[in-house]
């Protein structure tokens, strides 16, 4: 998973993170036992036992960043031979914060005051804990019950100067279960209860520390300040049945406080699921997960925050280290953190919840922006704070001078924006660059919307990189490249976006039916070469050999020994190379890869080659049928069911299935032969696709099926050391080098779909050239129009697809079947396109 998500586990690791809520530092003596870094502070009852296996861990990690043996005694001896200055340095510069928001309401002897920690933090600002307030003011006044009111409320000065926010720990007193109606009287007597206890003046009674804390939360409102709450587990003087958040509803309903900002903290641990529920249905409420990480095992921290997650959006989740006393504590919730963050969202990404950009976007907000708004920090971190450790952020690879955000279009042109490279990623990385909507609606052979698309000048989205995609140009080692989304905002996908589609499609199969669809190409192209006949130049083809030819293999193999290294270079397999039929024609084939990967592949296989030949000063086309008197260039598919990593398509010899697959294959492969007229408008979608899927040309001419029949559109594939009886794929001939494959692979799928829906089957296998069963086995749409046509009815393809996308394809199409019809050389010029 480090290696899939690399990216991810560098932004989590770089973010400058803001600590938002922890607590001083302490001026200890060399002698100070360092056990009390886990064991002592605050009487901690969930603190590390020395024999458990949170402390173990929490010992390796500082051992190894100090660099000596793992022993306390060697800690120890560290501590003392260094001093506090340098391994709060150490530690802070490794736990990599921009600001920390300290709680003042825990009391250390020789404890280093807020000042002191801002030459280790960019930023500190003071949390005002209300009880702590108020038991010193308590403690200061002769006659403290003639200065009720003064004792409740704060000073403005204070409130307005000298806190970024207020924390009340109401749930080790009395419980959440807060009256916002007590009475000032009864708040008096509670008072008054408390003084006769003894001094110094701990309060405890609920109906005084209600009235506190409504008092106070009216005055943070006010302010325009957030109040942090302690929830869920602590020290062992809490009742843990009081410190449910979910006690806290009647303050959340009450109106004086609809403009609150509640910070629930410790990630309400156990109550982790209940505190995600009201962040999801009351504005007010905020998340804060310090204490449960790093004081869980490690899948107990994960699981925490997994429940957080599971309602609450992602924009009300806060990072905190919890940290007290000694610097490690820190460090230890600062890496913690950055850990069990990376796996939620990793996992998160796998399973379909985010993107990969989503997921760096999260980084960034769970870590920093969040808090930065909501206490109001930006004036206080500066945005440079936030770069300034950033390798992935803002740092770029060294010599790199450009990134190219490649995105295709309706009509499969690879288009590029160029950005520099500090701009990329210090901005573009994250928000994308803006595109006109046209985009999806311009032809190949203009660059302007086509009429009946419903995309024009006006409006934009946003062209926002997909990172698990970006790659070091072999051919231009001072460049990236990366593939894009495109979004109405970052994170909001647009309807009209090609691989948005696709991934929709795969994650409805995936609901649905727990299926994902593996795609392996087959890429054709010709090899042309300059060469100047009679005074003028001409392209001609590279050679003049036929298929699998040696010496045509011979000719070209320094090329394609370059375009293997490259692929291999950005993850690409490639399962094998030949001479094609055509002369110039060559033939690379892919292994099979989930679908959004396996068109990602296609568009970067396609850049390659092209990239390629022109260094060597050849032309490479995917053009169809580049010249009519020789053979077409063909993109064919296969295509396969997978369920929990085991193919599912495939038959089995243990039972009776018909023609070698499974049931689920055969429903699945009879949807997309149903729908094979409307889905040629998305796989051959010019008029010179059509000159290609010719009877007798192995391209695919009629509508049947075959078993190994090459003649046929799709055929079942056997593959090598299985039965004959039994199929591993099916593949599909008429995809060509023009069709945009998200759009193409998007529309298979929603066709496999209807067929598991309702239950269709296959008819018999043509087992002959179908071309002899003229009268018995109907052609596929001869020309572009009527595979419009077909689309154009198809109901289930446009339900699933959608209507603006569908009309942007028929919109397309259409301009390019009467362009190409009324001007018939124009098409010598798609060479150079495609």
């Amino acid at each position: 998973m480090e290696g899939k998500y690399r990216e991810l586990r560098t932004a989590v690791d770089a973010v400058a993170a803001v600590d938002a809520h922890a607590h001083n530092l302490v001026d200890v003596d060399s002698s100070f036992p360092f056990l009390r870094c886990f064991s002592e502070a605050e009487g901690d009852a969930l603190s590390l036992a020395p024999h458990t296996l949170s402390f173990k861990r929490s010992l390796r990690d500082i051992s190894a960043l100090y660099n000596c043996r793992t022993s306390l005694d060697e800690l120890e001896s560290h501590r003392k031979s260094s001093g506090l200055l340098s391994i709060t340095a150490k530690c802070f510069e490794a736990a990599n914060v921009s600001a920390v928001l300290i709680d003042d309401g825990i009391l250390f002897d020789k404890m280093c005051d807020l000042e002191w920690h801002k030459s280790f933090a960019p930023a500190v600002g003071r949390i005002l804990r209300i009880e702590h307030l108020a038991e010193t003011i308590l403690n200061d006044v002769r006659i403290p019950h003639l200065l009720f009111s003064s004792i409740l409320l704060p000073q403005k000065s204070v409130v307005a100067d000298k806190i970024v926010a207020m924390k009340t720990i109401a749930a080790y007193r009395s419980g959440l279960q807060i009256d916002t109606e007590v009475s000032k009287a009864d708040a008096e007597k509670g008072l008054l209860a408390d003084l006769n206890a003894g001094r110094p003046v701990r309060i405890k009674n609920k109906s005084f520390i209600d009235f506190l804390f409504i008092c106070s939360l009216e005055v943070a409102t006010s302010f325009d300040l957030p109040m942090q709450v302690h929830t869920g587990f602590g020290d062992k003087d809490l009742d843990l049945r009081q410190s449910n958040p979910l006690h806290l509803r009647k303050v959340l309903e009450d109106k004086r406080f609809s403009k609150s900002q509640i910070v629930l903290l410790h990630a309400s641990y156990p109550f982790s699921k209940e505190a995600s529920y009201l962040a999801s249905v009351y504005s007010q409420i905020y998340l804060d997960f310090g204490l449960a990480v790093p004081k869980l095992s490690v899948q107990g921290m994960i699981a925490s925050l997994k429940e957080l997650l599971e309602l609450a959006p992602i924009k009300k989740v806060m990072f905190s280290s919890d940290g007290y006393a000694f610097p490690e504590t820190f460090f230890l919730g600062a890496k913690r953190a950055r850990e069990v963050v990376f796996s939620v969202l990793s996992t998160a990404c796998d399973d379909g919840d985010l993107t990969l950009p989503e997921a760096l976007e999260a980084t960034e907000d769970i870590f920093r922006r969040n808090s930065l708004q909501l206490y109001k920090l930006h004036g206080v971190v500066q945005s440079s704070i936030s770069l300034n450790k950033t390798s992935m952020i803002t740092s770029h690879p060294d010599g790199i001078a450009f990134v190219r955000i490649i995105w295709i279009d309706t009509s499969a042109q690879h288009r590029c924006r160029v950005i520099p490279v500090r701009r990329f990623y210090e901005v573009v990385k994250n928000s994308g660059v803006g595109l006109t909507m046209a985009s999806m609606g311009m032809t190949s052979f203009c660059d302007g919307p086509a009429d009946g698309t419903n995309l024009t000048a006006v409006g934009e989205i946003r062209l926002v990189p997909d990172l698990t995609t970006k790659y070091r140009i072999p051919w231009a080692s001072q460049e990236e490249m990366v593939l894009a989304d495109m979004q109405i905002t970052p994170g909001e996908a647009w309807e009209y976006c090609p691989r948005n589609c696709l991934r929709r499609m795969s994650k409805i199969l995936k609901d649905e039916f727990n299926l994902e669809m593996n795609a392996g190409f087959e890429n054709e192209f010709y090899l042309l070469k300059n060469v100047i006949r009679d005074g003028k130049e001409q392209l001609v083809p590279f050679d003049k050999t036929r298929y699998c030819s040696t010496s045509a293999f011979d000719a070209a193999s320094p090329i394609l020994q370059e375009v293997n290294s490259a692929l291999e270079s950005m993850d690409i397999s490639v399962e094998q190379l030949h001479a094609e039929a055509g002369q110039g024609q060559f033939e690379l084939s892919l292994g099979h890869k989930e679908s959004v990967l396996a068109a990602d592949n296609l568009i970067y296989v396609r850049e390659v080659i092209r990239s390629i030949a022109t260094k060597h000063g050849l032309l490479a086309t995917f053009l169809p049928k580049y010249r009519l008197d020789d053979i077409g260039s063909g993109s064919h598919v296969h295509l396969s069911l997978w369920e929990s990593g085991k193919n599912v398509f495939m038959g089995s010899e243990a039972s009776k299935t018909r023609h070698g697959m499974s049931e689920l294959g055969e429903k699945f492969m009879a949807g997309v032969y149903y729908h094979l007229p409307s889905i040629l408008a998305f796989i051959a979608p010019l008029p010179n696709s059509y000159d290609r899927i010719q009877p007798n040309t192995w391209s695919g001419a009629y509508h049947c099926w075959g078993k190994e029949n090459r003649e046929a559109p799709m055929r079942t594939a056997c593959p090598p050391g299985v039965s004959r009886d039994l199929v591993s794929n099916f593949e599909i001939k008429s995809f060509d080098g023009c069709a945009n494959p998200y759009l193409g692979l998007a529309s298979i799928i929603a066709a496999g779909i209807d067929g598991l829906q309702k239950n269709l089957s296959l008819p018999e296998p043509v087992e002959t050239n179908p071309s002899g069963h003229d009268s018995d086995v109907g052609r596929l749409p001869k020309e572009l129009r009527e595979s419009i046509g077909a689309l154009s009815q198809d109901t289930v393809l446009i339900k699933f697809l959608g209507d603006e996308l569908v009309n942007a394809v028929i919109g397309v199409r259409q301009a390019e079947d009467y362009y190409y019809r009324k001007n018939k050389d124009a098409v010598k010029e798609l060479i150079y396109q495609y």
